[in-house]
């Protein structure tokens, strides 16, 4: 029997089996009175898991990087489009914030469609996806924002890495989605090769605002359109460890599947997603959270409009195995239906509000960490 088809029938053979456990699901009478409905053992907790998530990309620095990584490509600061589908890398943050039930203390600036005119740009400067390139003229140059140009240009400050680029971040104007004037530098990014072919870009975000601290280290590998990217992000208190693998298909589709590890919170979460579209963008997700023995699984299917960005779709939870509850967007707010059995408590909904933002957080913060290593994960397309 094929390895596959037999990995197939022993999965779903096994689901079965976990559902003849839930309430609703048992035929036999003795069973059925030992089956107790599906519940979340401690809906607070789940929420503070969840809510790591958001939190280790809830600062000012964060939205900074968001801003202006786009910025970085190609070397030198040389001005391009942020087209439609870097929008589509931000939309599941849009999405995520605007259903959360949590709030932000940083506004969401990067959903803002802005286009840069550019020149053609030289393609012996274009980076590589997921190659550390760099013109040899600018390796250990540190690059600063020109206000008068609307990029960034080299300058003479020293402390970039020898074997790569340095790139300051600044504070964000809320009225135009760029650094304020007069400039207020918070940090800074470095990129670096991290390999001896090139093949592996280093990238490191670091504040400098009292107390300086590493916000975010990690690397990116692969070429084309495969990537891989390993490392973490914090917001000096809760810390994700990262790994995803992310794909662009022959159709333009981004498929994704990441590990995320919570060490302060004793929990992993997993999730596969694919994002495709272009007026309207189609999102399907995949996230399990595993801690203390319990499983809560999210599937979901959403498709929103990248120029009204309003949508519909549902999204499934199961509590090991066991349905749990469904979740609907569309309308004004997001709708909560328990499953068969289950009586849902005001603290299981504030859970489920999380498990839907966080499923959408988790791609664009993803998403939006391989900006700086070119086009194929970002969605980035340079300028004509």
């Amino acid at each position: 029997m094929d390895r596959t088809l037999r990995f197939r029938l022993i999965r779903e053979g096994a689901l079965t089996l976990a559902l003849t456990a839930c309430a609703g699901a048992a035929t036999d009478p003795a069973t059925a009175r030992l089956a107790q409905p599906a519940r979340l053992a401690n809906p607070v907790t789940t929420f503070n898991q969840l809510q790591s998530i958001s939190a280790a990309t809830n600062t000012t620095l964060w939205e900074s990087f968001s801003v202006l990584a786009p910025y970085f490509t190609p070397a030198g600061g040389a001005r391009f489009a942020v087209t439609r589908s870097l929008a589509l890398a931000t939309l599941p943050l849009e999405l995520a914030a605007r259903y959360s039930p949590w709030r932000r203390s940083v506004p969401l600036t990067t959903h803002h469609a802005f286009v840069v005119t550019s020149p053609k740009p030289d393609p012996s400067r274009l980076r590589r996806s997921g190659a550390a390139t760099f013109p040899p003229t600018k390796l250990g140059k540190t690059f600063v924002w020109d206000p008068s140009t609307g990029g960034y240009a080299a300058s003479g400050d020293s402390g970039a890495p020898a074997n790569g680029e340095r790139f300051l971040l600044y504070a964000i104007s809320r009225r135009t989605g760029l650094p304020s004037v007069p400039l207020a530098t918070i940090g800074y990014v470095d990129l670096t090769n991290q390999s001896g072919d090139s093949s592996v870009l280093g990238v490191t975000l670091v504040g400098t605002r009292a107390p300086a601290a590493t916000y975010a280290s990690y690397t990116v590998s692969g070429v084309d359109s495969s990537e891989t990217l390993a490392g973490f992000a914090t917001d000096g208190a809760s810390r994700l460890d990262i790994h995803a693998d992310v794909a662009t298909t022959t159709s333009g589709a981004l498929r994704m599947q990441a590990a995320i590890d919570v060490p302060a919170q004793s929990v992993q979460i997993t999730e596969s997603a694919t994002v495709s579209g272009g007026d309207t963008a189609h999102m399907t997700t995949d996230l399990s959270l595993v801690s203390g023995g319990e499983t809560v699984r999210a599937t979901g299917d959403v498709a929103v409009d990248t120029t009204s960005h309003s949508g519909a779709g549902s999204m499934a939870v199961s509590v090991n195995a066991c349905p749990f509850a469904t979740i609907d967007f569309g309308g004004p707010d997001l709708v909560f239906r328990a499953a068969p059995g289950v009586a849902l408590t005001p603290s299981d909904e504030t859970t489920l509000r999380a498990v839907f933002s966080s499923s959408f957080e988790l791609i664009a913060t993803v998403r939006l960490l391989l900006v700086p290593a070119g086009k194929a994960g970002a969605g980035v397309t340079l300028g004509a």
